[in-house]
Parts: C-alpha cells; sequence; structure tokens
C-alpha cells in the first residue's frame, strides 16, 4: 500500500513509516500506481512515503509578486520553478508551471507580471518569457540567451545570495522587460512581436524590477542604488531616491518598485530589508519606510518583490523569511502568508544522501546550506549546519557519506572541499582538500564515497579525475583521464569503483583505474541512461542509479546487468523531476532525492537486501545549538517632521497646536517650555511652565496634531509674569523612536507664540 503524508504535513507519519521500513509490510501497489515499473509485470517497491513537500504554500526565496486584476496574488517561486497563487486573504489556489526547460516549464523564476487579460508572464533563467493563460495553460513563449533583439540575459538563480534576475510590467498591450544581465529595457507587444530596446546599455546598472503608470515606467537600477523613471518610449524624465545607504530616502541594491492607484512609488530596498515610499510625481520626495532585518512578523529579509493591490495595499515577497508579507500604506502588518522551505522537514533543491550503519539517512538540502537526519522511521532526528540566509559552513552542499563511526562527510561543492561533521556533537570539526588542480585540490566536485577501510573517493569533476584521501585528510592520489564524473559508489572492499558519466556511461574501475566493465549507454529504454547523477550500492553489490534526465531510478547487478527501474516525470508519489541523490540502508530501504520537486522520497523494496538484521549500533545522533543569524546594523532613528499649526492664543486656549510626522511608525513623546519673552522685573525671579502632551503612535508617512497643554494655575501665573505682555518663548522637545531601533531621533526648536 501507497503511503502520504496527510494534506499540509510536513513529514510523514512516523508510525507508518517505522511498519514500513522496518517490517516491509503491506501488499505491493498496482501497476497502476507504480509509474514507469520496468520490467511491467511488477512494482519494485512495496510501500513509499514523502518528506517534504513542493507547491501548496512552500515558498522557497519568492522573488517577485503580482496582483492580478481579480485580486489574485502571483508568486514568482524561485526554487521551487513554479509561480504560486494565492488568493486575496493568502490561501493557496494553485501553482502554474513546473521545473524544467521544455514549453510550460521553468527554470529559477525572476520576474512575473499579469496583464489585464489575466494572462501570466513569466521571465526565468532559461532566458526567456513564457505567457500562461488564467488556467495556467501555456500560450507561447519567446526568448533566448544573447545581446540581440529578442533575446535576455536573466541570471541562473541560486538562492539568497544569486537571485534569478529579470523585470516584467504591463501596460495595455505593451509588455516591458529588464534584461538584467545586459543592463537594459526591452518593449514587446504582449504577443512577444515588435521588439525593440527602448533604454540601451549605458544608463542602468542591472536593472531589476518595474513598473508603469500611464506614460512613466520606473526601473529599479540595482547597482547604482536608485530608481529611474523613463517615459514609456525610454527618455529618462527622474531619478528617485540615493544612495547606497540606509538613511531616509536612500537606497541599496533596490530589488523592485511598484505604483499604487494614486501614483506613489514603493520600493522594496533589498540590503536595507525595508519597504521605502515615495510621493506622486513629477519629483517623487521621499515618505516612508518601514521594515527591518529579523523574522518576527514586520519584518523582513532581503525584499525582492512588492506590487500593489486596488486598495492600495502593498504586497512584499519577503524573500529571505520564505513568506509574502501585505502591508498597508503607511506600513501597518495586514497579514502573512506562506509556508518557508527551509522550516524542518523542508528542502530546497536535495542533492545528495547518505545512509549510516544504524539506518539514519542525511539529506544534503543544498539551497538552505545543512544536512538534515532522517531516522529510520522517517522522522527528521536532528539538523547539521544552518540555513541561508544565516552563515553557513556548507553554500552547496550536494553529496554526504557516513564513516564507520558515523561521522558525516560532506562535499561542498561552491568552496570546493570536504566538510566533516562530528556525531558527538552535529558541528563541523575539519575539512579536507581546497580549491583548485594541484594535488589534494577540488573543482566543482560532484559526488563522493567511502570504503570500508576509509578510504574516501571524490569525483573531482572539474579536473576530470577521481581524488582520494583518507578520512584524517592525507591526499592519496588521483585516478587521471576520468572526464565528467556526476556519481561514485565504492564496494565495501575498495577493490571496484562505479563512476557515472556525463557521456551517459558507468565505469567500473579498479583501485588503480583500470577499466574493469563499462556499461550504459544514452537511451530511455532499460539499462540506458540520461544524465545520471549519484550512485549507491546495497548489500548485494547490486548498484543504484539516480537516472536523472529520465526522471527514474535504476537497478544494476555488481556486472551491468540490467535489472529493474521505476518512476516518470511528474509530482505523484513514485514520480520525479530529476532525481539527484540515492542511498539504500542497512534495513534495505531506498532514499532518492527528488531535487527539483523540493522533498525527499522513500521506498519500502519488495525484495530487500540486506535484511534488517544487518544494522548495527551507532552512538547518538547531537543536535546542535540552533544557528545564529547575522548580525546587522541597527537602522536609522525616524526622521521627524514639525510645523506650528498656531502661533496664537496660548493662554486663552491653553494648548499649542502643532503637526507632527514620522517617516516610519514612530513613538513619540513631546514637550514644551514656556517663557516670557521679556526679562522679568526686578526682584521676581524668572517664571518657566511645562507644556505636556500624551505620547502617541504617528504610522509611516504619516502626522498627527499634537497639542501641548498648559494647566489653569500655569496660565495665571504666564500672565502674572508677562505683565500685561503677550509674547512668550516656547522650548520644544520631541523624541520619536520605532520598533527595534536602538537610539531615539530627538528635535529641539523654539518658537515665538503669543499669549
Amino acid at each position: 500500500m501507497a503511503h502520504r503524508p496527510a494534506s499540509g504535513s510536513r513529514l510523514l507519519g512516523t508510525a507508518v513509516l517505522g511498519a514500513l521500513l522496518l517490517a516491509l509490510l503491506g501488499a505491493a501497489p498496482a501497476l497502476a500506481d507504480c509509474p514507469g515499473a520496468t520490467p511491467a509485470t511488477s512494482c519494485p517497491w512495496v510501500g513509499a512515503g514523502i518528506i517534504g513537500q513542493r507547491g501548496e504554500g512552500v515558498l522557497r526565496f519568492p522573488q517577485a509578486v503580482a496582483v492580478g486584476p481579480d485580486g489574485l496574488i502571483y508568486v514568482a517561486d524561485q526554487g521551487s520553478h513554479v509561480v504560486q497563487v494565492f488568493d486575496p486573504s493568502g490561501a493557496f489556489v494553485r501553482e502554474v508551471g513546473v521545473a524544467g526547460t521544455r514549453p510550460g516549464e521553468l527554470g529559477a523564476v525572476g520576474a512575473i507580471a499579469v496583464a489585464p487579460d489575466n494572462t501570466l508572464l513569466v521571465a526565468d533563467s532559461a532566458n526567456r518569457i513564457a505567457r500562461f493563460d488564467a488556467s495556467g495553460a501555456l500560450i507561447h513563449a519567446w526568448g533566448r540567451s544573447g545581446t540581440g533583439v529578442g533575446e535576455f540575459h536573466f541570471g541562473a538563480g541560486g538562492g539568497n545570495d544569486a537571485g534569478a534576475g529579470g523585470g516584467l510590467a504591463v501596460s495595455g498591450q505593451y509588455v516591458y522587460v529588464a534584461d538584467t544581465g545586459n543592463d537594459r529595457i526591452q518593449r514587446f507587444t504582449i504577443d512577444g512581436g515588435h521588439g525593440a530596446v527602448i533604454v540601451p546599455p549605458g544608463k542602468l546598472d542591472k536593472p531589476q524590477g518595474l513598473a508603469v503608470r500611464g506614460t512613466r515606467l520606473a526601473v529599479a537600477d540595482d547597482r547604482h542604488h536608485r530608481i529611474v523613471v523613463f517615459d514609456t518610449g525610454g527618455h529618462q524624465l527622474a531619478t528617485v531616491g540615493a544612495g547606497p545607504g540606509p538613511g531616509p530616502g536612500q537606497l541599496a541594491n533596490p530589488y523592485d518598485v511598484a505604483f499604487d492607484p494614486q501614483g506613489r512609488l514603493f520600493v522594496a530596498d533589498d540590503l536595507n530589508h525595508r519597504v521605502v515610499r515615495f510621493n506622486t510625481a513629477p519629483h517623487y520626495p521621499y515618505k516612508a519606510r518601514w521594515g527591518s532585518y529579523g523574522t518576527a512578523p514586520g519584518q523582513l529579509a532581503y525584499p525582492r518583490g512588492i506590487a500593489t493591490d486596488a486598495q492600495g495595499n502593498v504586497v512584499v515577497a519577503n524573500t529571505g523569511n520564505d513568506r509574502v508579507d501585505v502591508f498597508d500604506r503607511t506600513g501597518a502588518l495586514l497579514r502573512s502568508f506562506g509556508t518557508s522551505g527551509r522550516a524542518t522537514g523542508q528542502f530546497d533543491q536535495p542533492l545528495g544522501v547518505g545512509a549510516d550503519a544504524a539506518g539514519f539517512r542525511a539529506v544534503a538540502d543544498a539551497v538552505n546550506g545543512r544536512l538534515q537526519l532522517l531516522a529510520p522511521d522517517g522522522s527528521i532526528a536532528t539538523a547539521w549546519g544552518s540555513p541561508a540566509p544565516g552563515p553557513t559552513v556548507l553554500p552547496r552542499a550536494v553529496a554526504v557519506v557516513f564513516d564507520a563511526a558515523g561521522d558525516a562527510y560532506v562535499l561542498d561543492q561552491r568552496r570546493a572541499r570536504i566538510v566533516v561533521f562530528s556525531r558527538a556533537s552535529g558541528l563541523p570539526v575539519r575539512t579536507i582538500g581546497a580549491p583548485g588542480s594541484g594535488p589534494g585540490r577540488l573543482r566543482s566536485p560532484a559526488a563522493l564515497a567511502i570504503d570500508a577501510a576509509g578510504t574516501i573517493s571524490v569525483a573531482d569533476t572539474g579536473n576530470d579525475r577521481i581524488a582520494r584521501f583518507t578520512v584524517n585528510g592525507t591526499y592519496l592520489g588521483s585516478i587521471t583521464g576520468v572526464p565528467g564524473a556526476r556519481g561514485i559508489a565504492a564496494t565495501p572492499d575498495g577493490m571496484s569503483l562505479y563512476v557515472a558519466d556525463d557521456a551517459n556511461h558507468i565505469t567500473r574501475l579498479s583501485p588503480g583505474g583500470d577499466e574493469l566493465d563499462d556499461f550504459g549507454g544514452t537511451g530511455t529504454k532499460l539499462g540506458k541512461l540520461n544524465a545520471p547523477a549519484q550512485l549507491a550500492l546495497d548489500g548485494a553489490g547490486n548498484l543504484w542509479v539516480a537516472d536523472r534526465g529520465n526522471n527514474r531510478v535504476q537497478q544494476f547487478g555488481p556486472d551491468g546487468q540490467r535489472l529493474l527501474a521505476f518512476g516518470t516525470r511528474g509530482t505523484g508519489l513514485g514520480q520525479f523531476v530529476h532525481p539527484t541523490g540515492i542511498a539504500v540502508d542497512c534495513r534495505g530501504g531506498l532514499t532518492v532525492t527528488d531535487s527539483d520537486n523540493g522533498r525527499v522520497q522513500q521506498f519500502a523494496l519488495a525484495a530487500p537486501s540486506p535484511s534488517p538484521a544487518a544494522c548495527g549500533a551507532l552512538a547518538a545522533l547531537a543536535t546542535p545549538p540552533p544557528p545564529k543569524l547575522p548580525t546587522l546594523p541597527s537602522p536609522v532613528g525616524p526622521q521627524v517632521g514639525l510645523r506650528v499649526l498656531r502661533s496664537t492664543g496660548l493662554l486663552r486656549l491653553r494648548n499649542l497646536a502643532l503637526r507632527v510626522g514620522c517617516d516610519t511608525t514612530c513613538r513619540l513623546t513631546t514637550s514644551g517650555t514656556a517663557t516670557p519673552l521679556s526679562r522679568p522685573e526686578k526682584g521676581r525671579k524668572a517664571v518657566a511652565v511645562t507644556l505636556s502632551a500624551a505620547p502617541r503612535t504617528i504610522k509611516a508617512g504619516q502626522s498627527a496634531v499634537v497639542r501641548l497643554r498648559v494647566t489653569r494655575r500655569q496660565v495665571a501665573r504666564l500672565r502674572r509674569a508677562l505683565h500685561h505682555r503677550r509674547a512668550l518663548r516656547v522650548d520644544l522637545q520631541l523624541s520619536a523612536t520605532s520598533a527595534g531601533e536602538q537610539e531615539a531621533t530627538t528635535l529641539s526648536r523654539t518658537v515665538r507664540v503669543v499669549g
């Protein structure tokens, strides 16, 4: 019987999977429920489960947002390679697209826009623009890589520190495109025709989000730390903001821009972790800001997308926090929605998996910069490393193996090294290897394996070789002349190495590098391969292959015998989108990283090898302290505006009326001291009375009337001191603080009033 997690669940039920993997109970599923089974006479697994969730409100670096004419909110989910659609309340409605490169499939999504007819335009890392109808069906697509008209360079997208580029805006029958890598703006009709470069290179540096209102086109000019406003023909009209910096009106790598129905301009101020509001045309003066770095409600982390709805509310892609926040125009948080793809039990591009001698599995959660360790029953036992955007020792973990003691060896592709985690602490204790091409150095490594003696073999892909180390890091030499290695497995005795390459072959090598066997070849039939990824050996010496390009798993005998395959492209149980990592544990359970579906699938095999008795005992897995988020400078204090509304009648009305405003939501305290302007008569002391007002909160970009009041007794004292004169001096003191800011903004002013 096949098992799935309940709707909205992050983890497979532990009792269900425990029975599944420990006892291998249950009848084999019907072949209709076992996609891609080959031979087609039986299903190779008797039960299966999923850890992690794709879509349905789980967000992985939401990169852009748009609001449709019907009020639906569209979220470009970069890491999931889809666009997720929510209703105005934040309830998940549907998704558009699926990971891939074929028509209707998406790479890393960098920009979206919704046309007046509710069609959706999407720019992705394949340097193309796809247009979908309201149901999510592809209408057409255009674009390719290059520098000509109709060609783009959007960027690959790779998490918080390498976002996909591009910007889209629709006005009438025209679509405007920020061609980020080519530093220009192009314009097309909505069907992709009549292309033209309206802002050529030289005026912008890494343009990102766009917004159109009437005949005005606003562009987030990222590396110039400003917004540039053009007319829709590409003639520059104004610049908005200044930077880089955190001060009022300054910007730091602005990523997106939006107009509200009244023409106000809102900016996703990425590296200041805030939203900045400017007033209307033609000059767009600075008005307000809100947000500070953090994870709490109302806080932001690398906001990259911004849009407004018909009511003027501001919808923000809170990218670093994997959620969408909706604010009113003064910065008051109205609601948030989305579940983080960095939560425990969720994954963002899981690429590798390894099993220890006790049946625990470690998943290399690549974009999240961590290992998640699965207990034999399928629950999350612990996590090692730290999720991005916090400090991480694993910027791109692609593979993992365990030694006999249960310590984990994690291959970090970006830094070209192996990071060793101690089982006793859950913390890194040493590294092996370093970037480069010399002895003991690695370049773009893709996989690793370990034998019973503790010899580590690394697919040193960029150097066309297999590098070998001891568990202590001693370099043992390399097997050279091994091009395009993508997966590797070692027999326990170390006498054979299986290597999968990008020519779709698997080669069996001796310890000295002699070829012992070669099998595979390009194709879709049983035994043929398409972009094979990582490899694993089971207890019987059979070889399991993550056949990535064919979206399936295959099993071969020790000498390349074609035994079985299962899986097809899709999102259901037993279906995959680019499976990459694979492991067989001591109980005979098969674990596969379903990488571009953002999840892990586990299978209880119908004919497992070895038996459950093969598992050993290891020390308990340690849980390290939670990672700390980076410490960023506190934002500058509020900018305060003050105007005296009335300078007469203080003694008669017993108050002084002021209009006070803050550019960010602030808590305001106000006081004053009133004294006669004339010197006191001889023999009399100077008289001073205190004016006071109750503290109050002023929303971002708003102002309020504050009345400093005096009592009847204070009025009498001032009248006596004035002695028929009327001029008074009032020394005003204002103090404004906003949430999360360390220092208050203080303002002093002296005004002359008439009593």
